[in-house]
């Protein structure tokens, strides 16, 4: 049975700053944990670029299950 996270599969810019929020990350450290660049994660929350599915899905799996990322630190590979 899916739940109602798992159907909607977008967010809009303002939805995905909420979400990053609820997350209680910075940009920077959302954008080092999906491995996109801080300048990407600001065009999601601005609305100049389209927010993939897969980070969505990813952002709102996180919070459903109350799990906190593990973000790697700036410059480490």
């Amino acid at each position: 049975m899916r739940n109602a996270w798992q159907c909607d599969r977008t967010a809009g810019p303002g939805e995905f700053l909420l979400l990053q929020n609820q997350l209680g990350i910075s940009q920077a450290a959302l954008s080092r944990y999906l491995g996109v660049s801080d300048r990407t994660v600001r065009r999601y929350v601005n609305g100049d670029s389209l927010i993939p599915e897969a980070h969505v899905l990813l952002v709102r799996a996180l919070l459903h299950f109350k799990v906190r990322p593990l973000v790697p630190r700036k410059g480490a590979r």
